[in-house]
């Protein structure tokens, strides 16, 4: 399994490639602004089937640039239903205006908390992670001990739970109930940072460990 950060936009957000050379299939996990160019050079590099588009939540810097991309290659669109209403009317759940406007899109698949995704041989199990966002999902690909977080997790710290449909305690009782409990050596990609591990946030997370309180 190849995994290539793409890292784009005014607030950092990073979306991933990730291809399966043994079947030349590919997804991509998160569409920041300005990364559409950056992820079709990445198709093209590879030759690449791009099997789908999964989004782990529906906030802006990590949508912007969906509808371009999926008109481009056409492959399917995943989101948890909770969240899908943000891409149908993306420019009224900014937070902050933006300089540009945003295009809505409408033509999702809905995912759910244990689904499987299948790319090649890679197999990527969805985990419902509320708390950030309503339909915050994180990815899981249990063989390679990866998991894409979106925002619900980041190397020493957690999502942000003060936006519109976050929730403080519902985003710490997600992580322990659906991260905490994968082995420590599974390796964590978030949507801004570093990477980081499961065993490593367990002893050196401040919200995980009780040095911050929500």
């Amino acid at each position: 399994m190849n995994i290539i950060p793409v890292e784009a936009g005014p607030v950092f957000t990073i979306g991933y490639f990730v291809f399966d050379p043994s079947s030349a299939d590919a997804i991509i996990i998160d569409t920041p602004l300005d990364s559409c160019n950056r992820f079709i050079e990445l198709i093209d590099k590879y030759n690449a089937k791009l099997n789908a588009i999964i989004l782990t939540h529906s906030h802006w810097d990590h949508t912007a640039d969906l509808t371009k991309i999926n008109k481009i290659t056409k492959a399917s669109v995943y989101i948890h239903k909770d969240d899908e209403y943000r891409i149908l009317d993306p420019n009224n759940h900014t937070v902050f205006p933006l300089s540009q406007q945003l295009d809505s899109f409408s033509q999702s698949i809905y995912i759910a908390h244990r689904d499987k995704i299948k790319c090649g041989n890679l197999e990527f199990e969805v985990r419902h992670t509320p708390g950030h966002t309503e339909g915050g999902i994180c990815l899981i690909e249990h063989n390679y001990g990866v998991i894409f977080a979106g925002d619900t997790l980041f190397c020493e710290s957690i999502g942000r739970y003060d936006l519109p449909g976050g929730n403080g305690q519902q985003l710490l009782e997600s992580i322990k109930r659906e991260l905490m409990t994968l082995p420590d050596n599974f390796k964590v990609y978030s949507g801004h940072g570093e990477p980081t591990t499961i065993g490593y946030e367990r002893i050196n997370n401040p919200f995980l460990n009780g040095f911050i309180t929500i």
